[in-house]
């Protein structure tokens, strides 16, 4: 029987050279290059973990706060080279869905409800 974490370096090593994610790698790279771009990135990303640590820390957030979340994603989905970025990055997260339900499968199996 083959190692576990054997297998899961394997998966690692193959999704560094999948397209999807060299896809991705090269459209971040774009993304840095574009002085713009990478700035309301970094705006964006940054508006995003601060919502994150509020909830974390059961903070409130307010409507100043989503209005401000929102303006930012909104210029974000605008820009051009952000929106190849956020593309690739949906193409790999799908991927990585389909590998989680195939990983998965054993556990949903064996929690399954018993058929009659």
């Amino acid at each position: 029987m083959s190692n576990i974490y054997d297998t899961a370096y394997e998966l690692e090593k193959n999704l560094r050279e999948a397209s999807v994610f060299t896809e991705l790698s090269s459209a971040y790279a774009a993304m840095r290059e574009d002085k713009v771009a990478f700035e309301l990135f970094e705006e964006f990303r940054n508006v995003q973990i601060g919502l994150q640590q509020k909830q974390m820390t059961g903070g409130a957030i307010t409507d100043d706060d989503v209005a401000s979340a929102q303006a930012i994603a909104e210029r974000a989905s605008g820009n051009e080279v952000i929106q190849s970025l956020m593309a690739k990055e949906q193409q790999l997260s799908q991927l990585m869905e389909e590998v989680n339900a195939i990983i998965t499968k054993p556990l949903q199996e064996l929690y399954a409800p018993a058929q009659d």
